[in-house]
């Protein structure tokens, strides 16, 4: 859409010592008056008797409003509105829109870009219909958080940065920056706010829901493309039941701090985006998501076939039929991480024949079987007992069926939260009401049995043995 000017208008705006005197006393009622909540533009809007909208262009401070109506709002919370409180507004102009359309991508704005440890994504593959896809809820859509979820190796890491070297003309700001190992939250918002506040900004408030907010400021007056990378350990503590209450990780306050940031990311209205790349999903955002909602998860699968073979040619020669390169995706389901370290294997072992790595019929090993161990430790005993009676039924199981099959000191209360955690986890998909698990996943837990099995004969052995050994002695 085409916006065309239509006149110079001004007014006042607040002082950021005058936004700070309000936040304070309006942070002040909310512990006092609302039970430690914080007010809603609307319940601001009842105390104040202003519209919400106008409401937000006080806090915003960007907008011009009338001098009246700072005076109301500092009122309602017994403020004297003092001269240096606020400022003319500096003049603008006032734009309506026409119905003409204008593509986006030509709304381009002078960006500060700071990329962190961000990888080199020189060589990457595939991904077009997700990068379009990302794009049109980024950028046209303005979605506000967005998660990109998958298991580990999928690309997400790498999409993530693919896309925002894609869109950052569109923003003033575009910072990635990775939580592991995990800092404390004040660490990354004093880091942020430094940079977003071009430097002027470097002491924070004490309290984490105002240092959270500072934040949020910045997200509404600048147009801010903030990339999270590996947020797995963080949420992963936070997803117990009932360790978490209104976004406070009860048995880890620390990384508590980061779902309360997310929420408020996700619920605040502002015109940034937050990409979360993670394992696990944050389950206090599950209420904010929606297809058409500023709050979206995006579910990284694998690649195709034909972005494996070019990322194999990076490495060598190799040769397969059709249906040797079709198995061997299939079966690590496109995982470019995985496949790439089978790559290696296939090249120094089998001189590049994929066919011969496939007719060794063992598929889960080294490298590939520690870093499935690692994820399947992490499971709960009745999240690993439902995968292994899944595996048991080898074909797609309906929940009713699953039901059924398993330990009856299992509740259905306590099943169906377990698959939707293991779902989150992209250990399972559910797809036409039934349960799938990827083949690499249903090799792993059928080694596990036997593995398990073989421990448990041993042990039996030795103990059978022991009391002959002592007599013998």
């Amino acid at each position: 859409m085409i916006l065309q000017k239509r006149g110079r208008k001004r007014g006042v705006i607040l002082t950021q010592q005058g936004l700070q005197k309000l936040e304070n006393a309006k942070s002040e009622s909310e512990m006092n008056d609302n039970f430690d909540k914080r007010y809603t533009r609307e319940a601001l809007g009842f105390r104040t008797g202003l519209d919400p909208d106008t409401i937000a262009k006080v806090f915003a401070f960007e907008v011009g409003v009338d001098k009246k109506t700072l005076k109301c709002c500092f009122q309602t919370f017994n403020l004297q509105l003092e001269s240096d409180d606020y400022q003319f507004a500096k003049p603008d102009f006032d734009f309506q829109i026409d119905n003409r359309e204008i593509p986006t991508a030509n709304l381009t704005v002078q960006n500060c870009v700071d990329w962190g440890e961000a990888p080199d994504v020189s060589e990457f593959y595939g991904r077009t219909d997700e990068l379009a896809t990302l794009e049109q809820w980024i950028v046209k859509d303005r979605s506000r958080l967005v998660t990109l979820l998958g298991m580990t190796g999928m690309g997400k890491t790498y999409l993530s940065v693919k896309l925002a070297q894609q869109i950052q003309d569109n923003f003033e700001f575009v910072i990635c920056r990775s939580l592991f190992p995990t800092s404390p939250l004040h660490d990354l918002l004093t880091d942020l706010i430094a940079i977003l506040s071009n430097g002027k900004e470097t002491e924070l408030p004490e309290s984490c829901d105002r240092q959270i907010s500072r934040l949020i400021h910045y997200l509404q007056h600048h147009r801010c493309l903030l990339i999270l990378d590996g947020a797995d350990k963080i949420l992963q503590d936070c997803i117990p039941k009932m360790t978490c209450r209104d976004g406070i990780c009860l048995h880890h306050p620390n990384k508590g701090g980061y779902c309360q940031l997310l929420r408020r990311v996700g619920e605040a209205t502002h015109q940034s985006c937050l990409i979360l790349t993670s394992r696990v999903k944050l389950h206090q955002i599950t209420p904010l998501e929606g297809k058409t909602r500023p709050v979206r998860v995006f579910r990284l699968q694998g690649l195709q076939v034909t972005d494996i073979e070019k990322l194999f040619h990076t490495k060598g020669s190799f040769s397969g039929t059709k249906d040797n390169w079709n198995r061997l995706v299939e079966f690590y389901a496109g995982n470019p991480l995985v496949l790439n370290r089978i790559a290696t294997t296939i090249q120094q072992l089998f001189n590049g024949s994929i066919t011969e790595f496939l007719d060794q019929k063992v598929t889960v090993f080294g490298t590939v079987l520690n870093y499935l161990d690692q994820e399947f430790e992490n499971l709960s005993d009745t999240a690993k007992a439902t995968i292994q009676c899944m595996v048991k039924h080898w074909q797609p199981i309906s929940f009713s069926k699953l039901r059924s099959q398993i330990e009856s000191s299992v509740s259905s209360q306590t099943l169906l939260e377990t698959l939707e955690f293991l779902q989150g986890r992209s250990w399972i998909e559910a797809k036409a009401g039934v349960f799938h698990i990827q083949p690499m996943l249903i090799e792993y837990v059928k080694s596990s049995f036997v593995e398990e099995k073989k421990g448990n004969f041993q042990a039996i052995a030795f103990l059978d043995q022991k009391p002959q050994h002592q007599v013998a002695s």
